[in-house]
């Protein structure tokens, strides 16, 4: 009786003697070829991350003496102001600023420039004047703040108020 598939003139019987023995033989090395390629694979990754953490120190050790250095050229700069004469006392001033960041720091040039305010307009208002005079603002600082002459800001705190809303009884 047969199973329907094709034998291929081998028959049904036993196997051949040495088949089982060459199978197994067989099965053994692929399982050794697997195991050996997966250590080289492991081998691989751990020489793969030892590579990139002795990278990674290099580098962290690069970035400190670059700031090292920076920071022995910064201490050099500031000491070099610091020896030279000032030429005015605003040149003292900003010599005694110690600035590490900024634009200044960056760039070592002023960055701020002075706004040209000569065509600003200050609207004299006597009412706004009285104002700030009765929260205790100067008569020089008035004068300064809306660009006027101190008997100007006399004048116009000796004017009378507008007359308000009826006289309390």
């Amino acid at each position: 009786m047969t199973d329907g598939w094709p034998s291929g003139g081998r028959g049904t019987g036993p196997l051949t003697p040495g088949t089982a023995d060459r199978a197994a033989k067989r099965a053994e090395e692929r399982a050794n070829g697997r195991e050996q390629r997966a250590k080289e694979r492991l081998a691989a990754s751990e020489q793969r991350s030892e590579s990139r953490a002795a990278q990674r120190d290099l580098q962290s050790q690069d970035r400190e003496r670059a700031r090292d250095s920076r920071r022995i050229e910064e201490d050099q700069r500031i000491k070099a102001r610091l020896d030279a004469p000032p030429t005015n006392d605003v040149e003292a001033l900003k010599i005694s600023k110690r600035r590490r960041s900024g634009a200044l720091a960056r760039s070592g040039e002023e960055s701020k420039t002075d706004r040209d305010t000569r065509s600003y307009k200050t609207i004299v208002d006597t009412a706004r004047i009285r104002t700030l005079a009765d929260r205790g603002a100067s008569v020089a600082g008035l004068a300064g703040a809306f660009g006027i002459t101190i008997e100007e800001v006399e004048a116009a705190l000796l004017e009378t108020a507008p007359p308000e809303t009826a006289a309390q009884d």
